[in-house]
């Protein structure tokens, strides 16, 4: 399923480079986290980072197995494998393309697991790759802001996490002076065009954004339609390589939002470096919560707390 908002390249200057921000979503049921993250790829890289994916895609399957089933690269059905490879009973866990690991050692689904892992932090490292993210900690989100009479008070969780990531991207591009699209993974594999359906609802947000003059929180609409040109939604199985760097990225922010320093893999670390940073350089200033991992709510408490250890600091020195 492919929605296409109204082009906005009359009047566009040519020599714009041009972008394109995947996303994909993930949730931590176990923490009640949604997340909404993706990557910022330049059109000209596209075929490069395409080209990484299908090469480590051979990591775990051979040529002719790529070729009859034509698998995509998801965390969760790696992650699942991995997390079985002791199982005798694997094969209960594991569903299409993924059972090719129903026939291998738990030192190969670990080896296939680590060299995937260490193939995409390459991809982010040696790639100008730019992560977007919004993690909302929809528990917390609720006793903020939810009244018991107004249970729909609180908007839909996408359309929260789009406002924040519409903002970053349309203010990436307007520092790099480019124009972009957006190619979000449908939240279903059907071809639902229903009024009424999710990905519906979220592309006709969108629209409202964009075109009828809502805009977003700091930016106009006028400046989000001067910069971003479609938003397209697309089904998995149209296996875009940048959908499946962008569910990795999506998988692995909540888990680097619930880990330690020490605990966050090399990858984890290396989506959160590659986190926009307002074009400041992050050696100099670390803007990434501001705009490349927006965190909602913000935590009044934990800045309270942050507050009164500061001025302990103060006192002693």
């Amino acid at each position: 399923m492919t929605f296409c908002a109204l082009s906005s390249a009359k009047g566009m200057d040519i020599k714009m480079t041009e972008y394109t921000l995947f996303l994909d979503e993930s949730y931590d049921d176990n923490t009640d986290l949604f997340c909404i993250a993706g990557c910022i790829i330049k059109n000209s890289d596209l075929n490069i980072v395409s080209n990484e994916i299908e090469s480590i895609k051979q990591l775990i399957w051979t040529p002719t197995e790529i070729s009859s089933l034509s698998p995509i690269l998801h965390s969760t059905e790696l992650n699942i494998a991995y997390k079985n490879r002791n199982n005798s009973q694997i094969s209960r866990f594991t569903n299409g393309a993924y059972t090719v690991f129903n026939t291998k050692t738990k030192e190969e689904i670990a080896d296939c697991y680590q060299n995937v892992y260490k193939s995409f932090s390459l991809l982010m490292k040696n790639q100008e790759i730019t992560t977007l993210c919004c993690i909302i900690d929809r528990k917390k989100f609720r006793s903020y802001y939810a009244l018991p009479n107004e249970p729909r008070l609180i908007d839909d969780w996408y359309d929260i996490a789009m406002q924040e990531i519409l903002e970053a991207y349309t203010h990436f591009l307007c520092k790099v002076n480019g124009a972009g699209s957006i190619i979000y993974e449908a939240r279903t594999n059907s071809s639902n065009t229903r009024s009424n359906s999710l990905d519906n609802k979220m592309f006709h947000n969108f629209c409202k954004v964009k075109v009828n003059g809502k805009g977003v929180s700091y930016l106009t609409n006028r400046t989000i339609y001067n910069r971003i040109r479609f938003f397209n939604i697309v089904t998995k199985k149209d296996n875009h390589a940048g959908l499946q760097l962008a569910d990795f990225i999506a998988f692995n922010y909540i888990k680097w939002y619930t880990r330690t320093d020490n605990e966050r893999t090399e990858f984890m670390k290396r989506i959160h470096h590659a986190a926009y940073n307002g074009n400041h350089d992050l050696t100099q200033e670390d803007l990434r919560a501001c705009w490349g991992v927006r965190i909602l709510p913000t935590d009044v408490t934990e800045n309270q707390k942050n507050i009164v250890e500061l001025k302990k600091l103060k006192k002693i020195i």
